[in-house]
């Protein structure tokens, strides 16, 4: 597996419900009636995450019945998570980037999508300039942007740099044991 294969697989973690499903599935197959609850997010939130995680090719899925179950993808991403100690690396992101959206004030037009799409509670309205602000910066998850994606105005960006979220995950990569000559 090469360096970019390998680092979109920890881009995909970025996202702590991602993350969450991930941690799950490493357990085994479970139906999305087994990993809504296990994340605590609704089960809208929980298929957009699982439709990513397959694209990615992290996850497969089969249908049974009216159920859909999930499992890793294959062996190999599964050897790659398997030896992650997930609690570790989510502590090294928090401690090592500083990771919050920025509100360009000049483009919001205060539409409030992004507080829509985040569950964390890191957005609020300015109710008297009618426009979004951010309350909760330090709840943002490092590498999440979600709502920078979304934002019709284009007017969300952040604190920190892709090469530096980067830089982080590839030393964490270094951490890891017997990773097949991937450096």
């Amino acid at each position: 597996m090469n360096n970019s294969k390998v680092l979109n697989l920890f881009k995909a973690l970025s996202d702590e419900t991602r993350l969450k499903i991930v941690k799950l599935l490493l357990k085994g197959e479970k139906c999305v009636c087994d990993i809504v609850p296990f994340t605590k997010r609704t089960q809208s939130t929980v298929s957009i995450q699982l439709a990513k995680l397959e694209k990615l090719g992290i996850v497969k899925s089969r249908r049974e019945g009216k159920n859909i179950y999930y499992r890793i993808a294959n062996k190999e991403v599964k050897k790659i998570f398997s030896m992650i100690d997930f609690s570790r690396f989510e502590q090294s992101l928090k401690k090592e980037i500083s990771w919050y959206p920025i509100i360009d004030d000049k483009k919001c037009n205060g539409c409030g999508l992004c507080i829509s799409l985040c569950s964390r509670g890191v957005f609020d309205i300015d109710e008297k300039r009618k426009k979004a602000f951010v309350k909760n910066p330090n709840s943002c998850i490092t590498g999440c942007t979600l709502c920078g994606i979304y934002c019709p105005q284009n007017a969300i960006k952040f604190s920190d740099t892709s090469k530096n979220l980067k830089k982080v995950i590839y030393e964490n990569l270094h951490d890891l044991h017997d990773f097949n000559g991937v450096t």
